[in-house]
């Protein structure tokens, strides 16, 4: 397993190519097929209820995020319209700090860009295994594919990360 303390010492060049990975996985799922309309001869059914899904901060919360990390952390809901899910967690003095996402339905086209950044820059994404069905460490960022889902973890000041994201992902994984 590689250390995430040693992706921060990364020149700026691999941090960008870092940056596009993330913007390659967002971008390649941002189209939604619309189901096609019932026929007009057809009585309306009534929708079927939405199934409710935990946002990041209750899949974990502050407290057990403070028990992960050994400090008090206070957890934000940063979640935005582009279907993600985030909870941005913090020390009162600013660090240590996660951020914890989960894109629904990206995992494998995200993996698919790490791998593919990878090829054309080597070194830029270390594989990360005993995670997740598919991980991979991008800089100070962790991206794991459960699923068809993707996990993206990026720690700021965070000792023993590695452990600390495994025991993140276990939490989470089972309000998924």
């Amino acid at each position: 397993m590689k250390s995430f303390a040693s992706r921060h010492d990364l020149p700026v060049r691999p941090r960008r190519a870092a940056a596009l990975i993330v913007l390659a996985a967002l971008a390649g799922c941002s189209s939604s097929a619309k189901p096609p309309a019932p026929p007009a001869a057809t009585p309306a059914a009534p929708a079927p209820a939405k199934n409710t899904v935990a946002s990041a901060c209750e899949m974990v919360s502050a407290a057990e995020m403070s028990a992960i990390l050994g400090v008090v952390v206070s957890a934000r809901d940063a979640t935005h319209s582009s279907g993600e899910t985030e909870c941005q967690y913090a020390a009162p003095s600013g660090f240590p700090a996660v951020d914890f996402a989960v894109d629904w339905g990206d995992g494998e086209i995200a993996m698919r860009a790490v791998n593919m950044v990878n090829r054309h820059e080597p070194g830029i994404a270390s594989p990360y295994d005993g995670i997740g069905d598919q991980a991979a460490a991008v800089g100070p960022a962790l991206m794991i594919r459960t699923g068809d889902d993707l996990i993206k973890l990026t720690f700021t000041g965070v000792e023993g990360a590695p452990a600390k994201a495994k025991k993140i992902f276990d939490t989470a994984k089972p309000r998924m």
